[in-house]
């Protein structure tokens, strides 16, 4: 009786320690689909970064046009960094920055934070923080970023040479 309890300890203690094992060979084993799908989303990723990354001059909000003029020579401007996750640039008053991220198809605007002086066109300085603060937007990239929200038009950007 005692060796058939022995036996049956010592058989328990294989069977249970071989499940538990972490370099097990189906730890090892990945999808190849799944690691296909990773890549794509690492490579797009990069895409949608380099697209993306870089100051841009901002030349529209909703639907209207933006000019330097109308900041006293000072053309509003917003720089992107997805490696960093931030964004940063000037309402054509006061300067802002914040966190950025791409999810998906989109760009996602964390909460920003900026100065608060009293300047003409103030009204114009909130539209464009407004356009994007803590949204997610889809974008589009050609010559010029336009970003959306839904179906409407909400920003429309020229890279800065």
């Amino acid at each position: 009786m005692k060796h058939y309890f022995l036996f049956n300890l010592i058989l328990s203690i294989c069977f249970f320690s071989c499940g538990t094992s972490s370099n097990s060979s189906r730890d090892k084993f990945q999808d190849p689909h799944v690691v296909m799908h990773q890549e794509m989303h690492s490579e797009l990723y990069q895409e949608q970064q380099q697209k993306l990354d870089g100051k841009w001059l901002i030349k529209q909000v909703y639907d209207m046009p933006i000019d330097s003029v109308q900041f006293d020579g000072k053309q509003p401007t917003m720089i992107i960094d997805l490696s960093k996750g931030i964004i940063s640039g000037s309402d054509g008053c006061n300067s802002f920055h914040g966190k950025v991220t791409f999810k998906n198809d989109k760009i996602v605007f964390g909460p920003t934070a900026g100065t608060i002086m009293a300047c003409n066109h103030m009204e114009m300085s909130d539209k464009i923080l407004d356009s994007f603060n803590e949204k997610e937007l889809t974008f589009e990239v050609k010559e010029l970023l336009i970003f959306f929200d839904g179906d409407q038009q909400v920003m429309v950007l020229k890279r800065k040479e």
